[in-house]
This record gives structure tokens, sequence and C-alpha cells, in this order.
């Protein structure tokens, strides 16, 4: 006769459950913790062969080694870096996509009207690495600093500023150079920061501000003359530039810096973990710094906490720009 007492259906009952629970737990358990068997995709919004894709690639493949995990670095350029910011934007935040940013992270969101993401879902990881800005002429125009410029602009009437684009660093370095020298200043917008460079080499505009991977071999050659970085204190390959600070025009003040950025929502510990190794490998990895410094930056090194900070600093700092400038995207 089949059992059918009340105490045999409760341990029945009770194995069910248990075989349930244990089948649940089962994916939890297979789960590879992260990085598991991805690889990662570490987003540059820009096009890839030039001196920042260099540097970017370098630095994950020594996080990559760290890590013991395929870093690819995907290229995504369009729109000033909001295509390839986006794209990790709207990213699940699981820890496998990140984006390498810099200045036009903060800009964009600042000029434009309308983005197809909040700034808030990026969530920043760690500074990795800065350069100087520097204020370049013509080797012809007859000037040595930035109290020469200002006395030759004022006898000439204007400015012409060469940039990289509206919106671009050197579009924010010439309006502080505008409010600065107290003189007038005639935006001349390019495609990129090589044309203006060929554009002040061959005297078309008589000023810009670039990096110095973009100037300093003009600058080496003679045929640009570098008139100050825009920065409190001297680094890079053109140390013996004094600076905008050492020159009386404190607020003249512009660094071409890099970040790593992740989905809003990526778990802590794989911010701080990220954070950790790409602090690690520029610490412990020559060829990292090696390849740094050849693109004429150098590391920065501020992890989650102290990066937060510092985009806050400079986001206040060039929202006072937009605003007293009356900053638009041309």
């Amino acid at each position: 006769m089949k059992n059918t007492s009340p105490r045999h259906d409760r341990r029945s009952f009770s194995l069910g459950l248990l075989a349930l629970a244990g089948a649940a737990a089962m994916p939890a358990r297979a789960q590879e913790p992260w990085p598991g068997g991805k690889p990662i995709r570490l987003v540059l919004p820009f096009s890839a062969g030039g001196p920042g894709d260099t540097n970017v690639r370098a630095m994950a493949q020594a996080q990559g080694k760290r890590l013991n995990q395929t870093i690819i670095v995907d290229n995504r350029p369009g729109a000033g870096g909001i295509i390839g910011s986006e794209y990790v934007a709207k990213s699940a935040p699981d820890g496998y996509t990140w984006l390498s940013a810099g200045n036009g992270a903060i800009a964009n969101a600042l000029l434009r009207p309308k983005m197809p993401y909040a700034e808030s879902d990026l969530a920043p990881v760690v500074g990795t690495s800065t350069a100087p800005s520097v204020l370049v002429t013509n080797a012809g125009v007859p000037v040595q600093n930035l109290k020469e410029l200002q006395a030759w602009a004022r006898a000439k009437g204007r400015l012409n500023f060469g940039t990289a684009g509206s919106g671009s660093t050197g579009h924010f370095v010439a309006e502080m150079v505008e409010s600065a020298l107290g003189v007038p200043v005639t935006l001349v917008h390019y495609k990129s920061g090589s044309q203006t460079v060929n554009a002040i080499v061959g005297g078309e505009v008589d000023l810009a501000s670039e990096a110095p991977i973009g100037v300093a071999a003009f600058v080496q050659s003679g045929k640009l003359r570098a008139l100050a970085l825009a920065a409190r204190e001297r680094t890079g390959p053109l140390k013996q530039v004094p600076t905008t600070v050492e020159q009386g025009f404190p607020t003249i003040l512009m660094q071409h810096w890099g970040g790593i950025f992740a989905p809003k929502g990526t778990p802590t510990a794989i911010l701080d973990r990220i954070a950790e190794v790409t602090i690690a490998a520029y610490k412990e990895d020559a060829d990292l710094v090696a390849q740094t410094e050849r693109g004429g930056a150098q590391p920065m090194l501020l992890p989650r906490a102290a990066f937060e900070r510092f985009l806050q600093e400079e986001r206040a700092r060039m929202a006072q720009i937009v605003t007293a400038s009356h900053m638009t995207l041309e």
C-alpha cells in the first residue's frame, strides 16, 4: 500500500526544496570571478594610429599582464569622442568595458545642449597621464614670451588663434588668452591637431596651443617657437620653456589629461581593482613609462577618489570659462 502519511509528505517536500536550492546555487558557484574567461574591451573614442592610440595600447598591454587577461583596444572615433563614450555609457556594468577618455569628457557636456548620455553614466576609475598644453607661434613672429606677445598683439589689433576644432583644448586656451592678455582673438578652427600645427608652421595663424607630442619636434627644429607651457610647473620634453604662471598669467592653464571610466553601476570592487592594476602598471613597467614620456606626457596616477576630485575641479574651472566667454560650439 502506498504510504501517504503527513510525515512522509513533509519529508518529500523538504527534500524537494533542498534540491531546488541546490540547483539555484549551481550557476553562482560555477560563475568565474572577475576578470573571467572573456576579454576586456578598452574603448578609445579616437582613431587608431595617433600618439594617444599608441600610449593607450601600451597601457592596455601592461594592465592585461597584471590581470592575466586580454585587453582589446577598440577605436570608436567620431563626434569629438561622444560615439565611443556613449557606447561605454550604455554597456553592461560588468567590468568588461572601459573607456579611455580625456578633456572631452568634460568639455562635451559643458558645450553641447543635448547629449546621448548623462555625465553620471560614466564612473571615473583612475587618472592615467597628463601633459601641459604648449603655446606656440611661428618662428617668424617677433616675440619670445607672453608679455611680448601681448604687446605685439595690441599693436596688431588682434590674434589669429588656430585650434583643433570647436570645443577642443585649444579653443579653451584661446578664450583664456583673450581674457588674460586683453586682446581680441579670432578663432580659426581646423579638423585636427596636426592640421593646426601645419597651419602655424605655415604662418596661417599667429598662435596655437597643442600637446607636446604634436609640437616638440617643430620647436626643436626651429620651425615653431614655444612661448609658454600652460601649467604651474615645467614638465615634459620642453622643460626649458617657462610656464604661464612664471610669466604672470596664472589663469592660462590647460593639461591634456587621460583617464579610465566605466559604466555607472560597475561594482566598486572591480573599479578599485582596475585602478590598482593601472597604477601598478605605471609604477612597475619601465617600457610603459618610457612610451608615455615619448608621447610628451607623464603618469598622473590618481586613484578613484582623487580622480573624481580632479574632475570636479576641472569641470568647475572650465564651466567658468564657458560662461565668462560665452563659449559655444561653432
